[in-house]
C-alpha cells in the first residue's frame, strides 16, 4: 500500500481506473451469465409446456390410434395398449395377411415416445418424461431427478432448477389426472397390455391430484467470455465507446486540472525553499482572484505563497534588529 501512495496521481488514477474496469468487465459477465442461464431455463419452460400441451391434446382424445401397413415390414408401430382389425385391407387386398389394424397409445406412450426422438435427434433440449414410481427400468429417474421430485414435494412448488455438470436441468411436476389411474392405479384393473408388460408392483399406486413424476429437460451450457462479446450489437459497442471516450476525458480533466497544478506549486515550493532570502520568485496565479476561490488547488497555491511571504517578513524583520 506504502508503494501504491509514493506513485505519481497520475498512476494511481490509472491503476484504480484499471482495476475499476476489470471489476465492471467481471460483473458485467456474471450478469450476463446469470441472464444467459435464465434465458436458457425460459426455454426449458418452453419445451416443458410443448410436452404438456401435446400431452393434453392427445388426452383430448383419450389417445392416438396409429394404423400400420401389412405391405411395409420395415413400419413397426411400437408399444400400444389396444388394436383393432380395420374392415378394409392394405391395397385393396381382401386377404388377412394384408389386413391392417389400428393400434392405440396412451397420452403417456405419446409423450414417450416423443421423448425418444428427441433424445435420438440433434436437438440441444432433450427431455424425457420420468418418475420414482416409473414402470419401464429404461425410463428411471436420474439423480437430479429424484432431487428433484423430492424438491418439489416438500416446497409445493411447480418447477425445481439447478445447473449440473454444464447443463441447466429443469423439472416441471407432472400432476396424476383420473386418467392416469387407468394404467397406473391398481395392477389388478390396469389394460392387459400394460399389466402383461408391467405385472407390478413397480409402476403403480398413483393418487389422483398428487405428484405423479417430472417433466425433465436438460440444456447444454454454452455461455464464455467470447460468446459473451459476440452477442454485442452496435448499441453495446457504441456504448462502450461513449465509456471509454468518457475515461479518457476524466484522465484529461485530472491531469490538466489537478496533476499538472499540484506540480506547479510543488515547483514553487521547491525553489522558494532552495531560494535566497530576498531572492524574487515568480509565483503561480492559476485564476483571477485566486484567494477567493473554493478549488482546492487553488486554496493550497494560496496558502504556499502566503507561508512564502511570511517567511520572508520574518526574515526582513530579524535582519533589521
Amino acid at each position: 500500500m506504502n508503494v501504491f501512495k509514493k506513485l505519481s496521481l497520475s498512476y494511481q488514477f490509472t491503476l484504480i481506473l484499471i482495476v475499476l474496469a476489470l471489476v465492471a468487465a467481471m460483473a458485467s459477465y456474471l450478469i450476463g451469465s446469470s441472464v444467459y442461464v435464465s434465458e436458457i431455463r425460459n426455454q426449458a419452460r418452453t419445451v416443458a409446456d410443448m410436452v404438456d400441451n401435446f400431452g393434453q391434446w392427445a388426452t383430448r382424445y383419450r389417445g392416438v390410434w396409429v394404423k400400420d401397413d401389412p405391405r411395409d415390414p420395415k413400419l413397426q408401430v411400437g408399444s400400444f395398449l389396444e388394436r383393432e382389425a380395420s374392415s378394409t385391407a392394405a391395397g385393396g387386398d381382401s386377404t388377412m395377411s394384408n389386413l391392417a389394424a389400428f393400434h392405440r397409445k396412451n397420452p403417456a406412450l405419446v409423450q414417450r415416445e416423443l421423448s425418444d426422438i428427441t433424445m435420438a435427434s440433434p436437438a440441444k433440449a432433450k427431455f424425457r418424461m420420468t418418475s420414482d414410481r416409473f414402470m419401464n427400468p429404461n425410463n428411471a429417474p436420474s439423480e437430479f431427478d429424484k432431487v428433484a421430485m423430492n424438491a418439489i414435494r416438500e416446497s409445493g412448488a411447480t418447477e425445481y432448477s439447478e445447473v449440473r455438470d454444464g447443463q441447466l436441468l429443469y423439472a416441471r411436476r407432472l400432476v396424476a389426472e383420473k386418467g392416469c389411474l387407468r394404467c397406473h392405479g391398481v395392477p389388478a384393473e390396469a389394460p392387459a397390455a400394460v399389466a402383461a408388460l408391467y405385472p407390478g408392483p413397480q409402476g403403480y399406486g398413483y393418487e389422483e391430484g398428487k405428484l405423479a413424476g417430472v417433466i425433465s429437460v436438460a440444456i447444454p451450457l454454452e455461455f464464455s467470455f467470447a460468446g459473451f462479446v459476440q452477442r454485442f450489437d452496435r448499441q453495446v459497442w457504441l456504448a462502450l465507446g461513449a465509456i471509454a471516450v468518457g475515461v479518457a476525458g476524466l484522465l484529461l480533466f485530472i491531469r490538466q486540472q489537478v496533476i499538472v497544478p499540484v506540480r506547479k506549486v510543488r515547483e514553487f515550493a521547491l525553489a522558494a525553499s532552495n531560494s535566497e532570502p530576498g531572492a524574487k520568485l515568480d509565483k503561480v496565479e492559476f485564476v483571477d482572484g485566486e484567494h477567493a476561490s473554493a478549488n482546492e488547488i487553488h486554496e493550497l497555491n494560496t496558502a504556499v505563497k502566503a507561508m512564502h511571504t511570511s517567511i520572508e517578513y520574518l526574515y526582513r524583520k530579524m535582519t533589521k534588529r
